[in-house]
């Protein structure tokens, strides 16, 4: 193990990019196998390992390292192209090589000898009889005679002056907590708003009494107002500078979370590759967007669900090389993997061109498991039965493997996407393929949501789901298909009332106005009706934890400035929910007597107190 803890980073970084490009490249060797540029990369980077294992001492890495680096000057030097089976030992070689490394880092023993690791790299067709016993002079030379050059140019080059340090390196835990208090102080400036907003409205009642009461025009009734005046004053400055370093802040700290997703996505290819051998099968995998940037947390977290749809993607749905050929199809077939940026999403996608889902046998299947009646079956549309796949359990394999999860791939696939608060959906057509789309937030620290309140309760639904807002009276509802509906742009939209989707035991009063939240995924549209909207805010998501890790409809819980406890709501749960129910509205014209209806007037001001008169004045005046 290497002592100095520093150093050990380092090593443990530049191992990890150059064992990297040691798999690319021989991917690309695999394929082409007469590519002269990506053999002389793999020597390269070869010889740069065993330089960087001399100089920390790592002497085993050293010797494999070496030993790999003859093989390929032989295999140059003698313009030989290398066998499958060659290409085959390297890979086990570069996998000797990170368990080495990985020695040296954490002094954990590898399992397996020098002597081992180094007669299997001996059997190496690339190689002649003298490489195979030990290295060549010309080759000890070679390795030499950089080492030499470099010594005698740090000898005479002058002492060095002064630097600047441009980089440190932080441990991502002194990242993840700060990211938590920041986190916090969007809480406290929410409280601080709502101070503001306190105060605002003490001002309003003291303009009230005053002009209600006429109290003498004292000196002390004249400071107290001076007072307040000059405390809202002060406190809506302090209001905007806490805002402005908090973003500020806030967005800096992202901003070094953010890494490319590359770090995940470059772990793929080999993995591809093995199982794909292992199958039997020929696989081209491409993969789109590696520069995308996301969350630390994010990159981490997704890995292990991208892991199950690529083995499943391999073990179910890409055909026998026979099959493909017979259907017409490349005997080769193609997983694409690719990842965009919006501005407030990540949407990553995974799509094959092999057998597609079969509606009719997951169905069968869904009736093997008594999850659904052959009426309830009937009635799902093509996209629902498709969703029954990431059902606990639920299989259409004719034998279950490790490969692709043993039937719990995708119901864990589910899951875990929906702790990071994203969603995945499915696209698949018989004999064409399967496309998974699975969205995700770019950071998990906070959410821009609208705040609602229902019953003295609070709920909050995310600003990126949300459409349009509208009002609705009772006039522009009518029922389609059991469905209470309203039109939108020329198109229908089912509707729900809020309280009605989270089956909460609330009284319903009559109305004759509501307003329409209408909330837009790829699984459809719905409009959710709401008593009362009262402010947008950047909220910090607790996860719910426990026993309530999943609950339909719900994806976190937090606190608002005035203390209050608010559900953040899930618009994914809420539309499969809506459309999952036919739970019409009972909402008819005689309950809305013509006496009950009030004019309705659309004020702005950016005024507070104004708001607040004005709005109360138009509210006694009916």
């Amino acid at each position: 193990m290497i002592d100095d803890p520093d150093l050990r980073l380092m090593f443990k970084a530049e191992c990890e990019e150059r064992l990297h490009n040691l798999e690319q490249h021989l991917l690309q060797l695999e394929k082409q196998p007469e590519l002269t540029d990506s053999m002389d990369t793999v020597f390269r980077e070869a010889h740069s390992l065993k330089g960087l294992a001399r100089m920390l001492n790592v002497k085993d890495m050293e010797q494999v390292a070496h030993h790999f680096e003859s093989v390929l000057k032989a295999a140059l030097h003698n313009n030989y192209a290398l066998a499958t089976g060659d290409i085959e030992r390297l890979y086990h070689g570069v996998d000797d090589l990170r368990g080495l490394a990985g020695t040296a880092i954490t002094g954990v023993g590898y399992g397996k000898t020098l002597d081992t690791i180094l007669a299997g790299l001996a059997g190496l067709a690339a190689m002649d009889d003298s490489a195979k016993s030990s290295p060549t002079p010309t080759a000890i030379q070679l390795a030499a005679e950089p080492d030499a050059d470099a010594l005698a140019e740090a000898t005479e080059a002058p002492m060095p002056q002064a630097t600047k340090i441009d980089t440190i390196r932080v441990a991502t835990q002194q990242l993840d907590n700060l990211m938590t208090h920041v986190s916090e102080l969007t809480v406290n400036k929410n409280r601080l708003a709502q101070r503001l907003s306190d105060i605002n409205e003490l001002i309003f009642l003291w303009d009230e009494w005053k002009q209600q009461s006429r109290p003498p025009n004292s000196p002390a009734l004249m400071n107290l107002e001076n007072r307040l005046q000059g405390l809202r004053s002060q406190l809506y400055e302090d209001n905007n500078r806490f805002d402005y370093l908090n973003n500020e802040i806030g967005f800096g700290i992202r901003s070094i979370r953010l890494l490319p997703f590359s770090t995940t996505f470059n772990l793929f290819p080999r993995m591809v590759r093995d199982i794909a051998k292992q199958q039997h099968k020929y696989i081209n995998l491409l993969i789109e967007g590696d520069d995308t940037v996301a969350d630390k947390r994010v990159i981490e977290e997704i890995k292990d669900p991208l892991i199950h749809l690529l083995r499943n993607a391999i073990d179910h749905a890409i055909e026998p090389p026979e099959q493909r050929r017979l259907q017409g199809k490349p005997e080769a077939g193609t997983i694409r993997l690719s990842a965009q940026q919006t501005p407030t999403t990540i949407i990553i996608t995974v799509k094959d061109d092999g057998a597609g889902l079969d509606i009719e046998k997951i169905k069968r299947r869904a009736l093997e498991l008594k999850l659904y009646s052959t009426d309830e079956l009937a009635g799902m549309t093509s996209r629902q039965v498709q969703e029954l796949i990431f059902s606990q359990g639920f299989s259409t394999a004719d034998q279950i493997n490790d490969i692709s999860g043993r039937g719990l791939g995708m119901a864990i696939v589910r899951s875990k996407i929906e702790q990071l608060k994203g969603h995945i959906e499915i696209d698949s057509s018989l004999g064409q393929g399967t496309t998974l789309h699975i969205t995700l937030p770019i950071t998990l620290a906070t959410t821009k949501a609208i705040i609602i309140e229902l019953q003295k309760h609070y709920y909050a639904m995310p600003m990126e789901a949300i459409e349009l807002i509208r009002s609705v009276s009772a006039e522009q509802l009518f029922n389609i298909d059991g469905y209470q509906t309203l039109l939108q742009d020329n198109q229908a939209v089912s509707v729900a009332k809020l309280g009605d989707l989270l089956e909460l035991p609330v009284s319903q009063p009559k109305r004759q106005q509501w307003l329409a939240i209408i909330i837009a995924v790829k699984y459809g549209r719905v409009a959710v009706l709401v008593d009362k909207l009262l402010d947008e805010q950047e909220l910090l998501l607790k996860p719910l934890g426990g026993v309530l890790k999943r609950v339909r409809n719900i994806s976190g819980v937090t606190v608002l400035g005035n203390g209050e406890v608010c559900i953040m709501l899930n618009p994914y749960d809420l539309v499969r929910t809506a459309y999952g129910k036919k739970n019409p509205l009972l909402l008819s014209k005689t309950e809305i007597p013509a006496s009950d209806k009030k004019p309705h007037i659309l004020y702005a001001e950016d005024s507070i107190t104004a708001r607040t008169q004005i709005k109360r004045v138009l509210e006694k005046a009916g």
